[in-house]
């Protein structure tokens, strides 16, 4: 079986689970119905089933131009017209797709911390255990949309595919996990309400941002005839700005205001912020040093390596 079609199905069973669990809460505690939720859930799959089909169109269009290409080559027009062929963008329709599920996503989690969440127990069986691990089912869900690539990626698009395979991938963890402070009935815990909703808000962010580090593998930046290579950095950013500072304010917070945190998660913050700067500064002196005579690529290349 190709690896497209087996990580699809598996994307698509995660999606159907996840959402399937995320609305059973919302019926039994919330008592909304059922109807809006599973409309919802049929479009974010009809847009994942889109999805496939476009880069399975994007792939063939590709490949169909490549063969010209190749025929071209043999004839003496080519000598005297050849032009090389952009190479294509190995996750399509990716970045979209992922707007319109995490947007779903993120709308079920604000109301069901809005409503109910911060009243569950852990010993119930519909309780925090199996909604955290509904909720950590979206890294599994990004982590099968990025192996369903079909193209070997070049230098530039390593160094994005890397970047989301770990940090991103680790952000969604962190994220999940600073959710589950919300679980105050559980832990004993009483917070400001501005805290609360800071919480909920930094982390939707969080579960939004992927996008944009998808987009630069996607047919919509490659179809620019010069693909910019720099979004994975932006998100990198964002991610630190929108993320590990406020994840690690607010966790310190807790720690010295209530004695409640994970410390494994504050060091996990401090670690995350020095390396993204490093990380960062290591892009932008590269960037400088061949902005002249390497370009994008140059820069790709070293970091990749």
């Amino acid at each position: 079986m190709r690896r497209e079609y087996l990580t699809g199905g598996l994307t698509v069973a995660a999606v159907i689970t996840q959402g399937a669990i995320l609305d059973h809460f919302l019926i039994i505690y919330n008592g909304s119905s059922w109807a809006p939720w599973i409309i919802a859930d049929c479009i974010t799959i009809l847009c994942l089933f889109g999805g496939f089909y476009y880069s399975h169109r994007y792939h063939q269009r590709y490949d169909k131009i490549e063969q010209d290409e190749n025929r071209r080559k043999l004839t003496e027009d080519w000598k005297h017209g050849a032009k090389a062929l952009r190479p294509p963008a190995i996750l399509p329709g990716v970045w979209f797709t992922w707007l319109i599920y995490s947007g779903l996503l993120v709308a079920k989690i604000a109301v069901i911390f809005k409503t109910f969440g911060s009243l569950l127990g852990g010993e119930q069986a519909w309780g925090t255990n199996l909604l955290e691990f509904a909720i950590a089912g979206t890294g599994g869900v990004f982590a099968f949309i990025i192996a369903g690539r079909k193209r070997r990626p070049t230098p530039s698009q390593k160094v994005c595919l890397k970047f989301m395979q770990q940090h991103v991938l680790l952000e969604i963890v962190d994220s999940v996990e600073f959710l589950t402070i919300l679980f105050t009935a559980e832990h004993n815990l009483l917070i400001p309400t501005f805290v609360f909703n800071m919480i909920l808000a930094f982390t939707c962010i969080n579960f939004i941002l992927p996008a944009i580090g998808l987009y630069q593998l996607s047919g919509s930046n490659f179809s620019r005839e010069k693909p910019r290579e720099n979004f994975y950095i932006f998100q990198t950013i964002l991610s630190t700005v929108f993320g590990n500072m406020p994840f690690l304010i607010i966790r310190v917070f807790l720690w010295t205001d209530h004695q409640f945190t994970n410390a494994l998660f504050v060091m996990k913050n401090i670690i995350a912020i020095v390396q993204n700067i490093a990380e960062l500064a290591h892009y932008f002196s590269k960037k400088y040093e061949h902005e002249e005579h390497g370009g994008p690529l140059a820069i790709a290349e070293d970091l990749s390596g």
